[in-house]
């Protein structure tokens, strides 16, 4: 029970950067989450839930695609974010929150199913969907140039010779092996699973980059001053040896799922 607990409190460390989530986040290509529609069968865009919506980025665009998008969030400042942006957000855990007896033709998440209870998650899901209902899960996974990786390792290991803490929600780094297991748990509640894999690119100044680095949960687990160290030696590695910048190679992947048979 303690580590429910701890699980379903980490994601309001986000907050506290609400606005430099929004801004610096890497949103969801609408090409990866059309074709991960045809690839369930497509028909006309329907209501959906994004589940652990943060500031809307997943939300944006499944309604720039048609979709009619309820938000929930657990946390508020998060949720008020997405509000100015004009979805419909819902404050609370998802674990918690009373659909009121909707049900949607989607449901939703971006970068946050793993927060979320193993196997609940996917339960509860199922319960919200209509007969013809379908689940996305999607996730931008990152990598930069040789160079600018190797150097940027090089400063992590000079102020973190520990590396990252893990944070609060018990989680290193995702990878899409654990895309993958997510699909395993959907197989094992009858769903029938699709996988589409996009890729695509951002550059940002090093500026925008150490703001980015500063809304993640293992970067939020430092103490203040420790972050602040890094952050600076990271800006000034970009700024003396990467041209002020950098470029993330990034793979939208999207998880489907729809009733088997």
């Amino acid at each position: 029970m303690r580590n429910r607990a701890v699980r379903s409190g980490a994601p309001t460390s986000f907050g506290a950067r609400a606005r430099d989530y929004d801004r610096l986040r890497p949103g969801y290509p609408e090409r990866a989450l059309a074709e991960a529609w045809a690839a369930l069968g497509g028909g006309p865009p329907g209501t959906a839930l994004d589940v652990g919506c943060g500031t809307g980025k997943l939300a944006g665009a499944l309604t720039a695609l048609g979709h009619r998008v309820t938000g929930v969030e657990p946390d508020p400042r998060m949720a008020a974010v997405a509000a100015a942006h004009g979805l419909a957000v819902e404050v609370g855990t998802f674990e918690a929150w009373d659909p009121r007896d909707r049900t949607f033709d989607l449901v939703a998440c971006g970068q946050a199913w793993h927060w979320l209870h193993a196997g609940d998650r996917t339960a509860k899901a199922a319960r919200l969907l209509g007969p013809a209902g379908r689940i996305l899960l999607a996730w931008n996974f990152g990598s930069y140039a040789a160079s600018a990786g190797a150097g940027l390792a090089r400063v992590y290991a000079a102020v973190l010779p520990d590396g990252l803490p893990v944070g609060r929600g018990g989680r290193k780094d995702l990878s899409e092996a654990d895309a993958d297991a997510y699909a395993e748990e959907l197989r094992s509640h009858g769903f029938a699973v699709t996988k589409t894999a996009v890729p695509w690119q951002s550059r940002l100044t090093s500026r925008e980059f150490c703001a980015l680095l500063g809304t993640e949960s293992r970067h939020l687990a430092l103490p203040w001053a420790t972050r602040r160290r890094l952050l600076r030696a990271v800006a000034s590695y970009l700024d003396a040896e990467e041209g002020g910048g950098i470029r993330t190679h990034y793979t939208c992947v999207v998880v489907g799922a729809s009733r088997a048979g």
